[in-house]
């Protein structure tokens, strides 16, 4: 039987450890030198937070970010192979349905544009007055403005709060009326049982279900059964988020980092993907999952090379 090749999602904490040692060179060219033929992609979650990460940068800090874009750009061999996004892909190899015109996809042509101005800069001020430099076109580019870079996250940001503030209201309607009143989004004789309920098998199913509509997928017993299975991670990822929103006052608006994180995890779906990652917190999130083998540490994943 022929073996599954692993396609890893290297998640951007990586590039930092590498730029700081804390992931030595002799791995990182360990790792390049186990690349197949034209590289690996890079996860468009991954090019989506490395660059709106650049609209936080001082310009006195820029060469570090570029850095680590480049960084990125190796594991493709430079030619900046980005993947399409896994709801997309998801759609295409599991669901067998189109993806829905009315959702919005993350544009790969334009972002491997932006990727290519940001490794080729020298400065922050040439990418924002438009004159890096593309010797082979002998024409520059650039963007005048970084916030056209938060926008990019600005979509899935928001149905990741739309999605968690309806499934608050779900279990308490009058949980905002109640944080304005109290600071606190849940009484206090609420929060033992919604503990239990977030992680109940009807719970599980009712989001699968909505995400297979969302889908404009089939949402019968099989269907929801199997992609149960698929988005394990996905889901206990989302319990232990919903959990902390409501029993905790999280704040959703300010961690960012969660929107990539639960979006990365749907490549899950798909056997062949693994995700790397040196974020303890994230790997601690999904423990549980049975999917949880398929998130690893560097060291892990070339133990697998």
């Amino acid at each position: 039987m022929q073996t599954l090749r692993l396609s890893p999602i290297f998640d951007t904490n990586i590039f930092g450890h590498v730029q700081s040692g804390l992931i030595p060179q002799r791995d990182w060219h360990f790792l390049l030198g186990r690349r197949p033929g034209h590289g690996w992609p890079i996860s468009v979650v991954t090019v989506l937070e490395l660059l709106a990460g650049l609209a936080y940068v001082e310009p006195q800090k820029f060469h570090q970010h570029r850095e680590q874009v480049e960084l990125a750009c190796q594991l493709s061999k430079d030619r900046i192979r980005i993947l399409e996004e896994p709801r997309f892909l998801l759609c295409e190899e599991v669901l067998h349905v189109p993806f829905p015109s009315g959702l919005v996809r993350p544009p790969i042509r334009t972002l491997s544009l932006y990727m290519d101005v940001v490794r080729r800069a020298n400065s922050l001020e040439e990418i924002l007055e438009e004159r890096v430099y593309f010797p082979l076109r002998k024409s520059r580019a650039g963007f005048k403005d970084t916030s056209v870079l938060k926008d990019l996250l600005a979509g899935p940001k928001r149905e990741w709060i739309e999605r968690s503030e309806q499934f608050a209201t779900e279990i308490y309607p009058d949980w905002r009326r109640h944080f304005e009143e109290t600071g606190k989004r849940l009484p206090a004789d609420m929060r033992e049982r919604i503990e239990s309920r977030l992680s109940s098998e009807t719970e599980r199913a009712k989001f699968i279900e909505t995400f297979l509509e969302w889908l404009r997928a089939d949402t019968g017993p099989r269907s929801v059964a199997e992609m149960t299975r698929r988005l394990d991670a996905v889901l206990q990822f989302t319990d232990f988020v919903a959990r902390e929103h409501l029993t905790r006052n999280y704040n959703l608006e300010k961690h960012e980092s969660d929107v990539y994180d639960q979006f990365q995890l749907h490549y899950l779906a798909m056997d062949r993907f693994v995700i790397v990652s040196e974020d303890g917190d994230f790997r601690t999130r999904t423990a549980r999952s049975t999917q949880a083998g398929r998130v690893m540490s560097f060291e892990q994943f070339l133990g697998t090379l």
